[in-house]
């Protein structure tokens, strides 16, 4: 009998087979893994709890601050709320916070950076009826680090 009627000689050797019966699932981990990180489904680095960034932090204090401010605030409902960088307006409507305001007074300006914080505010006012105002809220942060906030109205609350 020769070796050819065995029908194992075209048979890869063991060890080759075993490589790759390894090395394709490996490859295959590799793509999923690689196609979760560039589509965004798996993000490297960052945790549950990490730090809410700048917008998210001026946001949140905002709509505190004009929850606050308000008769019945448990009633409230903000809508169109939009957070965006803004400047320094020193000579403007951000003198009283630099100048009188105690994070920001004796601040280098250099050192702030604002972020305007607009929206309406469904409420009741102090009769039981609901009221519909504009706020906007502008956000000091000194360092990096929320200092300060200045909510405005376009009505006496």
């Amino acid at each position: 009998m020769s070796s050819t009627m065995n029908g194992h000689d075209n048979d890869p050797p063991r060890p080759r087979r075993r490589l790759l019966l390894t090395a394709i699932p490996v490859v295959a981990g590799a793509v999923v893994g690689a196609v979760a990180i560039s589509t965004g489904a798996l993000r490297l680095g960052t945790s549950g709890d990490s730090t809410p960034s700048a917008e998210q932090s001026a946001q949140e204090r905002c709509r505190a601050d004009v929850l606050k401010r308000l008769v019945a605030p448990s009633s409230a409902h903000l809508t169109d709320v939009r957070t965006v960088p803004s400047s320094l307006d020193t000579e403007g409507r951000d003198l009283f916070s630099l100048t009188l305001e105690e994070p920001l007074k004796g601040v280098d300006t250099s050192r702030i950076t604002v972020f305007d914080v607009t929206g309406v505010v469904n409420s009741l006012n102090e009769f039981g009826s609901t009221i519909q105002d504009h706020f906007d809220c502008r956000a000091y942060f000194v360092d990096g680090s929320l200092a300060h906030t200045l909510v405005l109205f376009d009505h006496p609350h």
